[in-house]
């Protein structure tokens, strides 16, 4: 009887440590398979996505942010960013060349140059970009004290609320005729009056 006993109380042991041992199995699953999402993949402070339309680069200490070009039928397109000069240098002339064609920027000391935004610059236009709405175009950044830096800079047309009224300028061409003034009779002064 005290031996039935015995192994019935051993029994009884061997239950509760199986149980434990369940538990903490169940408990470890759980844990990993809670956390083993995260276990495989980067952080995302690791792969920053850029959240605009146009591009980023940087050339020594100038960045361009944003860089876009505004095309609507291909032919010509104006260059839409914002250019920050990171330096203590004042007046860094900023060239923005496309397809042989450069326009210049001049960006103050420690600060920026809005081009879609600053009325106070010249917008920049360039008329003989072959510019395809959707497409790519490389555009070459540069200023005199660093190496210039080239990127493949996205065109958007002015389809988009934001760039609706972004649209380049043309500039008229001669039509190759002469339009002369009309001479309209006026009145001659009499010697009465």
């Amino acid at each position: 009887m005290e031996r039935d006993r015995l192994v019935l109380i051993d029994l009884r042991r061997n239950l509760l440590r199986a149980r434990v041992l369940v538990s903490v199995a169940v408990a470890a699953t759980i844990a990993l398979g809670a956390t083993g999402c995260e276990f495989m993949s980067p952080a995302h402070t690791v792969d920053i996505k850029q959240i605009t339309d146009g591009v980023n680069v940087s050339t020594g200490k100038v960045d361009v942010r944003n860089a876009i070009l505004i095309s609507d039928d291909g032919e010509g397109a104006r260059f839409i960013g914002t250019l920050v000069n990171n330096s203590d240098t004042d007046g860094i002339t900023v060239s923005v060349e496309i397809g042989g064609d450069t326009e210049t920027v001049l960006v103050p000391a420690n600060s920026h140059v809005d081009l879609a935004n600053d009325s106070q610059h010249d917008t920049l236009d360039f008329d003989s970009a072959d510019a395809k709405p959707g497409s790519l175009v490389k555009v070459y950044f540069s200023y005199p004290d660093a190496e210039g830096v080239s990127a493949n800079v996205p065109v958007l047309t002015t389809s988009q609320e934001e760039y609706a009224t972004l649209a380049p300028t043309s500039t008229p061409e001669p039509s190759g005729q002469i339009t002369l003034p009309v001479e309209t009779p006026s009145a001659t002064p009499t010697d009465g009056e």
